[in-house]
């Protein structure tokens, strides 16, 4: 039992150490990485039926689609911005009927639309500005 809460705590600790100074495109790449990760966590236990650690997966992972979604600025970001608030609301809104029903397609579907992102995402953040 200790052996997992000092596990945790360093985790937590990791985790705090890589968003504290992160510039804001790096902070996105890691709720991106956090949102995939809570989806495959959801999943797992969805399929497991472990309805609590479900709960507590889905609730991360609602949290964190309402992070990014009230970070969008829609006067630099334009018609993009308008795009992701959009996905995120269809994000939230096929969660909760995934939870709802233990829907798992539901679930598989919002974690490929995210990774799709995520993975666009990435390849803004390896572009060198200095080359242009």
């Amino acid at each position: 039992m200790y052996h997992r809460d000092a596990i945790k705590a360093y985790q937590e600790a990791e985790q705090d150490f890589l968003v504290e100074g992160a510039d804001p495109h790096c902070l996105v790449q890691i709720l991106y990485t956090e949102l995939i990760q809570s989806l495959d966590r959801t999943h797992l236990a969805m399929e497991q039926k472990e309805f609590a650690a479900k709960s507590t997966y889905i609730t991360k992972v609602l949290s964190i689609l309402h992070v990014l979604a009230t970070s969008l600025d829609f006067e630099k970001g334009g018609e993009v911005a308008v795009s992701l608030s959009r996905l995120y609301e269809w994000a939230r809104r096929r969660v909760i009927e995934a939870s709802r029903e233990n829907k798992l397609p539901a679930i598989e579907e919002v974690r490929k639309a995210i990774a799709d992102i995520a993975d666009a995402w990435n390849t803004i953040g390896q572009k060198d500005p200095r080359a242009a």
